[in-house]
């Protein structure tokens, strides 16, 4: 496996990653927990070390699935998870397939995503925290960046960055948060 290291961070990946999101929403199929644990350590075992989940995916499921998988391996990987959907609320409604739920990014809600992460992750740092598909509107909220700062000189967060989905229609948000805000990613 080859690796690579964010830019401008101490952040070592696998240039693979493995993605929950097929493996926790049922929208790829289902899963049983120890079929999705066991990919997981395949995709550990051939060298993958980062590991995207979102807390949106099965409801928290993907975090819950990335704690169980690596009890004790939590330095050994890279957890990268994303927050902004209003699942808390809206989860159950949205039912199977790729549908929208409302967002939230207000900071509050932040804090109350990042810390319920935390706790379904059973961890004390996520290692690259994403705002999940957010729009223009966001690019230019002060507050909303100022959080990920508070939440990243807490050590709750150690790098932040966005992720843009890809059915969705964006084009320039991803282009603007990296001439506009210090992001260390942008996934698409």
């Amino acid at each position: 496996m080859r690796f690579r290291t964010y830019k401008n961070t101490d952040l070592k990946v696998s240039e693979v990653g493995f993605g929950l999101w097929t493996i926790s929403t049922g929208w790829w199929g289902n899963f049983t927990e120890g079929e999705a644990i066991a990919l997981m350590h395949k995709a550990f075992d051939l060298g993958i070390t980062l590991f995207d989940a979102a807390d949106t995916y099965g409801n928290g499921l993907s975090e819950e699935l990335i704690a169980k998988a690596f009890p004790k391996q939590r330095d050994e990987i890279v957890v990268a998870t994303k927050v902004g959907y209003d699942f808390v609320t809206h989860g159950e409604n949205r039912g199977r397939g790729q549908r929208e739920i409302p967002q939230d990014f207000s900071p509050e809600a932040i804090h109350r995503a990042t810390d319920a992460a935390l706790k379904r992750l059973k961890t004390d740092r996520i290692d690259l925290l994403q705002l999940h598909n957010i729009r223009m509107e966001q690019i230019g909220d002060d507050a909303l960046w100022t959080t990920l700062e508070q939440l990243q000189k807490s050590g709750k967060v150690r790098y932040y960055g966005i992720a843009l989905g890809p059915a969705i229609g964006w084009l320039y948000e991803g282009v603007n948060c990296i001439r506009e805000r210090n992001v260390t990613s942008v996934q698409h």
